[in-house]
């Protein structure tokens, strides 16, 4: 007497299809960090010739996330109890010359380069043509490893110059690791990035 298997039905058939979906949907997730920026001003007259300046407009970026102000879910910035680079902040506050323009933290997922969305950055005062002192954005993706790319513009009036309003920039894409602090250096300002899983 020979053995012949049940033929799978269709109800197998769709819930193995389903089961698989699933856990291709699962696995193809963006992975959520924790992400810290600190920025700030130097004011050193020093810093000011040591510039090159730029007129340029601050270009939009459609589809950036503009930052909640509450709640712990993506792109809500979190509670000062929250922050890691306080101590960092305070120091440079103790330093002659040095001015915080943004410090705040939010989740996001992070996916590849395609996927993966800017974060829109607003900071410090707001200037005589209504931009603020610190604006652009922050873009963190993933592949083998995460990459920071910031597209930051800080706006100084500058009473030597017949441009009284003018333009540094910070866009130098960089390499980093999750877990450890990271600083991106323009001669105008600075920027330290915590990103944490």
């Amino acid at each position: 007497m020979s053995f012949y298997p049940p033929r799978p039905t269709l109800f197998n058939t769709l819930a193995f299809t389903l089961l698989t979906l699933l856990s291709l949907c699962a696995r193809a997730e963006n992975p959520v960090y924790k992400v810290e920026v600190l920025v700030f001003a130097n004011q050193d007259p020093a810093a000011l010739k040591e510039q090159t300046w730029n007129t340029l407009e601050i270009p939009r970026l459609a589809g950036a996330a503009e930052l909640g102000s509450g709640g712990s879910g993506p792109y809500q910035r979190l509670p000062g109890n929250n922050l890691v680079l306080t101590a960092e902040k305070n120091r440079l506050a103790r330093q002659q010359g040095f001015r915080t323009l943004f410090h705040g933290a939010w989740y996001q997922p992070v996916g590849n380069q395609n996927s993966s969305r800017a974060v829109h950055l607003r900071g410090g005062q707001l200037m005589p043509n209504g931009a603020y002192e610190l604006d652009g954005y922050i873009s963190i993706d993933r592949d083998d490893f995460l990459h920071l790319r910031p597209d930051l513009y800080y706006t100084s009036i500058n009473p030597q110059t017949v441009e009284k309003l003018q333009m540094a920039t910070l866009n130098t894409p960089r390499r980093i690791k999750a877990n450890q602090i990271h600083y991106l250096d323009n001669p105008l300002f600075g920027v330290l990035v915590l990103i944490q899983r």
